[in-house]
């Protein structure tokens, strides 16, 4: 079940297209791995994406929410070293830009899920 939802995450992330979501195939799979930049923009994503599913599944799936709260959370410190590195500035300064660059991405993916969800009756459904 776990391992169906990430590539379903993975899959949407991939086919965002929102104000500021942007796809991630303008990248290749090696950039991931060697470019902290790109390293990077995977795991705001991710972790938006997860927090967004947490907010939006909450109260019809409680367990289902609580794990990817869970992931969300054991990614964040991550993303803050992350953060901090491309950067360039201290762990504090980094954690107030990337709880709000998180929080602003979590928006808009919720935005987008539930106008998905309107259309579809599927968060998913593409």
């Amino acid at each position: 079940m776990n391992k169906l939802l990430a590539l379903i995450s993975i899959l949407y992330l991939n086919c965002a297209v929102a104000k500021n979501i942007e796809p991630l195939n303008n990248h290749s799979l090696e950039e991931f791995f060697t470019d902290e930049k790109a390293s990077h923009t995977v795991l705001e994503r991710c972790i938006s994406l997860y927090s967004a599913i947490t907010e939006l599944t909450k109260k019809k799936y409680p367990e289902l929410a609580s794990e990817f709260f869970q992931i969300a959370n054991t990614l964040y410190p991550y993303g803050i070293i992350s953060f901090s590195k491309t950067r360039k500035i201290s762990y504090e300064e980094a954690e107030k830009f990337f709880f709000t660059n998180v929080n602003n991405l979590t928006n808009l993916y919720i935005d987008e899920m539930k106008k998905n969800g309107e259309k579809n009756k599927s968060y998913f459904k593409l």
